[in-house]
């Protein structure tokens, strides 16, 4: 189940809009939550990405905290200064675990 995000907590894109020409990591403010309905993610509407009086609507999948952005940034911050054999190798060791986390749901 996703993340529930409350209203007017700031969240960040985990994706590029390019219809409203928007980027990933772009932060914006929560202002409304549209419950989903059976089988569906909840939506939300998000307003404050230096767009006066837009309001754009998200699905829960397309925005995540600003915590999780600062992690995964920090974590590319780390991979780039990996050689390139180690990066090899955190390659086959996170599809390792990808495999083993698909497993994991099966069996669930």
């Amino acid at each position: 189940m996703a993340e529930l995000f409350p209203l007017f907590s700031q969240v960040a894109l985990a994706k590029d809009l390019p219809e409203h020409h928007l980027k990933r990591g772009d932060i914006a403010t929560v202002v409304e939550h549209y419950p989903s309905r059976e089988g569906r993610e909840d939506g939300y509407s998000l307003e404050g990405f230096d767009l006066p009086s837009i309001t754009v609507e998200v699905d829960a999948s397309q925005i995540i905290s600003l915590n999780q952005l600062r992690q995964e940034e920090e974590i590319l911050a780390k991979l780039r200064q990996l050689s390139q054999s180690r990066l090899l190798h955190l390659q086959d060791y996170i599809d390792f675990l990808l495999q083993k986390e698909k497993i994991d749901q099966k069996s669930a």
